[in-house]
């Protein structure tokens, strides 16, 4: 099960992507200007990760699975979602970095960096 040690392993790999700090000084990453993951979290202290899709049925996509997204706020033109590391798979939290960094900083900025580049 992941950690935010992994989320910066994996967001370390994202050509451009840039270890940064969130306004309330948590540890975020970003793609240009844009934030793409950023550490949440949870009322029991666990670590959350805050990516965005955009994908818009997402929230009911994902309704079966509310103790892993445990929150997910819909806007007119994309999704964020706050997701326990613990209860990922690698494979998992992988992709949902890279869509959240596509949505946010481009698919071009990414080129041909995919799943495999990251999991490898």
């Amino acid at each position: 099960m992941p950690t935010w040690a992994e989320v910066d392993e994996l967001a370390g790999r994202l050509p451009g992507a840039e270890r940064t700090v969130a306004h309330d000084g948590s540890p975020a990453w970003r793609a240009g200007r844009h934030t793409f993951a950023r550490l949440r979290r949870g009322d029991d202290g666990g670590e959350l990760v805050q990516v965005w899709t955009g994908e818009m049925d997402t929230e009911a996509a994902l309704a079966g699975r509310r103790d892993v997204f445990v929150r997910i706020d819909t806007f007119r033109f994309r999704v964020t979602m706050w997701v326990r590391l613990d209860r990922l798979h690698r494979v998992e939290l992988a992709e949902l970095l890279l869509e959240s960094y596509d949505i946010r900083g481009g698919p071009r900025r990414r080129g041909g960096t995919g799943l495999a580049d990251l999991l490898c």
